[in-house]
């Protein structure tokens, strides 16, 4: 069998030796990358396409959360989430983790995630985890209505990184997504800024009640169209509330005249 191919993202230098450390003593393992930031993982996740990823959930760039939510791959590594901090623990599941592991943990404890990825159960991520969590750490909320609400409330937002802190923009802010320069673009009113998140992931993210893939690299918000030109080779110059122009594709021009009954 061959060995399990392995990726670790952590921003703390002590956090990736352990990691390398505990792996170092378990058969049949190889550590392939161990990423500094959410950028590098997602980016080396893709090129390498590892068997299992270790992720920390606070990390520069990206967190752990928005990288596994980002990764494109079929079939898509199994997921163990590695952190201090146990509120974090049912995101966790919703984006299919095969573990999440509180830190410090030992080496019995990776052996045993190893071992289930070995053995073909990585697909179903365990409920008795939580239990686990509960019954260790006093500061995981007893009323998980109250983080259902929560999460209903913020459904329609958007958070964008900003230097050391992130913006929440409502869906309804957001006027168009791009891709300029192999990099990914987001316009709210005056705002631009520079995501780390493919196009492909917004338009999976977002409702396309509200937003429109106008093309190959552009997202539009519908509520922010201003104008439809006709233009060149059948397609539509779309004109936004502010100013910004976005050509569409001859599929999508098909679209927008049957949607609209150009």
């Amino acid at each position: 069998m061959p060995a399990l191919r392995i990726l670790i993202a952590d921003d703390e230098m002590p956090a990736r030796s352990k990691m390398r450390r505990l792996l170092a003593a378990i058969e049949d393992v190889e550590v392939v990358y161990a990423a500094e930031n959410g950028i590098e993982a997602l980016e080396h996740i893709h090129a390498l396409k590892p068997d299992l990823v270790f992720l920390d959930i606070e990390m520069p760039g990206m967190t752990g959360m928005e990288v596994a939510r980002g990764i494109e791959l079929s079939p898509a590594p199994a997921i163990v989430f590695t952190t201090a901090y146990s509120e974090y623990a049912l995101s966790a599941f919703e984006v299919n983790a095969l573990d999440y592991l509180l830190k410090p943990f030992n080496e019995d404890r990776l052996q045993a995630v190893i071992d289930r990825v070995k053995s073909g159960q990585a697909k179903s991520p365990t409920r008795d985890v939580l239990d686990q969590l509960s019954d260790d750490d006093d500061d995981v909320p007893a009323d998980a209505s109250e983080e259902a609400a929560l999460r209903q409330a913020l459904a329609t937002k958007l958070a964008v990184p900003v230097r050391d802190r992130f913006r929440i923009l409502d869906f309804s802010e957001i006027s168009c997504i791009e891709v300029e320069e192999r990099s990914v673009r987001l316009f709210a009113g005056k705002d631009a800024f520079v995501v780390n998140q493919t196009l492909d992931a917004f338009e999976k993210r977002l409702p396309m009640s509200l937003f429109f893939r106008i093309n190959r690299s552009t997202v539009v918000g519908v509520g922010h169209i201003r104008e439809v030109v006709i233009w060149f080779g059948n397609r539509y110059k779309i004109i936004m509330q502010d100013g910004k122009e976005v050509i569409s594709s001859r599929e999508k021009s098909r679209a927008i005249k049957q949607i609209l009954k150009l």
